[in-house]
């Protein structure tokens, strides 16, 4: 069963905890043994079991790697399939659809922006963009961007519904808003498109939609773009040329295909996205996210580097009350995986199951990237906690 980003989003913010079962169990085995582990000895263990645990999960393929801030990457591997049909394997450098992971780079991309041009991101949101912006249950307190980037700006996913699309979205960015933040617009409620119980800045609320508004407060404010800043500003300094955030722009049979298990084989699905481009529809390979996050956790790469080392620093530091969220960063979420909270980024949507962690002393990220789709229930889920716990072990003992 096809599952929805947004009901997968839901589950994913409650939580991923490892099932019991011959998958979980890897991870276990590499918890228990990994004191005693070399890294060289970590490695030759997990990549032994993988395809065994692919098999057993009906994963297509499989992009995992590991990221030191201190380093070059130690470690990227790609195990299956990107086609299955075309009998083409995965590889490190095979673009997947990253879905809510591409808000860590929506959020690098205001946060950069901002020191670069003096901006306050406390500052209404009206300020910086072209329509207003309010919750109508209380007109007179203004959203910011930093609200909208941790998520308690009290903008609301319940009305958005319908807006998936095969291939690249039809609508433009401010298209979108504008129909559905605005009042008289096409998709706005005013009980649906805000929320009427919550004043801006008290509640968290993972929104989409606020996420697609701090891309596009990006445009209004750089005057170009949204892609296009990413693309110069974000990717290019990396020395990253091969993620993008629409189809169009990569060449044909590059791209992992999105896959679903259905009566009992895996099932190509089309390659979707939707107008809220910001919030999840960037296309980057293992290779590539890994040298991002290695600039978003304060490695020195990158000419000019994307983040300043403050700016690193303020985008990890907990930015919202405990009182109402455990963890917010700017992008960053917290992530229970296998019943650990971490700092990261999970992302799903239609064929796809990613997460992004942080080691505890932030020294390390790992990262998975997947091309089948969760549903409901299903073993994709408890496949992705185990290899990122998995991940963790093995940053871990690099020190």
């Amino acid at each position: 069963m096809i599952s929805t980003r947004r009901s997968v989003l839901k589950a994913g913010l409650a939580g991923l905890v490892v099932a019991q079962g011959s998958i979980a169990q890897g991870s276990a085995a590499f918890a228990a043994t990994s004191q005693k582990q070399t890294f060289d000895q970590w490695l030759h263990d997990f990549e032994a079991s993988v395809p065994a645990r692919l098999a057993a999960a009906h994963v297509a393929g499989v992009e995992v790697a590991i990221v030191s801030k201190n380093a070059p990457t130690p470690y990227a591997a790609a195990f299956g399939y990107a086609d299955i049909a075309a009998n083409r394997t995965l590889t490190p450098a095979t673009p997947m659809h990253l879905a809510s992971v591409s808000k860590l780079f929506t959020a690098s991309a205001l946060v950069q922006l901002f020191d670069r041009c003096g901006l306050d991101r406390h500052a209404d949101v009206n300020s910086f963009i072209d329509f207003p912006v309010r919750n109508p249950a209380y007109p007179d307190l203004p959203i910011t961007p930093h609200q909208l980037v941790t998520h308690t700006s009290s903008v609301s996913d319940d009305n958005y519904v319908g807006f998936d699309t095969v291939g690249d979205p039809t609508q433009s960015l401010s298209d979108f808003l504008r129909a559905y933040l605005v009042p008289g617009g096409k998709h706005y409620s005013p009980k649906k498109s805000y929320l009427p119980k919550h004043k801006p800045g008290t509640y968290f609320s993972y929104s989409d939609v606020g996420m697609a508004l701090v891309g596009y407060i990006v445009e209004c404010v750089s005057g170009q773009d949204f892609a296009a800043y990413t693309q110069a500003n974000v990717l290019e300094p990396l020395g990253i040329t091969d993620a993008h955030w629409y189809l169009r722009e990569f060449a044909p049979g590059v791209l992992a295909v999105p896959y679903e298990y259905k009566n009992g084989a895996l099932a190509a699905l089309p390659q979707m996205s939707y107008p809220d481009v910001p919030a999840g529809a960037l296309r980057c390979s293992v290779a590539d996210l890994a040298t991002s996050l290695r600039a978003m956790i304060g490695g020195a790469i990158g000419t000019p580097p994307i983040l300043s080392p403050a700016d690193v620093a303020e985008m990890l530091r907990p930015q919202v009350s405990p009182k109402i969220v455990p963890y917010q960063g700017l992008g960053w979420v917290q992530e229970v995986v296998s019943g650990h909270p971490y700092v990261g980024h999970s992302g799903s949507d239609i064929g796809f199951a990613n997460m992004v962690v942080l080691t505890e002393d932030q020294n390390h990220a790992v990262a998975v990237l997947i091309n089948t789709d969760e549903g409901d229930g299903s073993l994709v889920t408890d496949f992705r906690a185990a290899i990122t716990t998995d991940l963790v072990h093995g940053a871990q003992l690099l020190g």
